[in-house]
């Protein structure tokens, strides 16, 4: 597999599913603590952007399909209201790139959150501190 293909991969799966991306980066394909904390920053930064852009449109669609329908509360959905509401924006953020992936942190963060230009710079701060944490642990073993 070629260098940029690997460099690809690891900058996807950092937007998609991030607390896979470091260990793939680091034991997989040998790269460096830097390179990794690059190119997970990157992934993860690039799919807050693109997701916090699409949000409003996800939001209007299933708005606009449950319109009729009577709103079914699902345990993910009364995990995230009793996140947001007992820890708010940073406890949203700082769940995102571990334990929810990039693209549904994003949207549920604009979503209780919807002034992007706290929100954005937050989720941001977040991907950064996860990708130091689990670059830094990775390197050190």
């Amino acid at each position: 597999m070629s260098i940029a293909l690997k460099i690809l991969v690891v900058i996807f799966l950092s937007g998609t599913k991030f607390m896979f991306a470091i260990p793939l980066s680091i034991i997989k394909y040998d790269f460096t603590f830097i390179q990794t904390l690059l190119f997970s920053v990157a992934g993860g930064v690039l799919s807050i952007f693109v997701f916090s852009f699409l949000s409003d449109k996800i939001y209007k669609f299933i708005a606009s399909r449950r319109k009729n329908k009577v709103k079914k509360r699902s345990m993910k959905n009364i995990l995230a209201i009793k996140t947001a509401r007992k820890y708010g924006l940073f406890g949203i953020a700082f769940l995102t790139p571990i334990f929810l992936s990039i693209p549904i942190g994003t949207y549920l963060a604009l979503h209780f959150f919807p002034e992007k230009k706290k929100t954005i710079p937050i989720l941001i701060t977040s991907v950064v501190g996860w990708s130091l944490v689990f670059s830094v642990a990775l390197t050190a073993f």
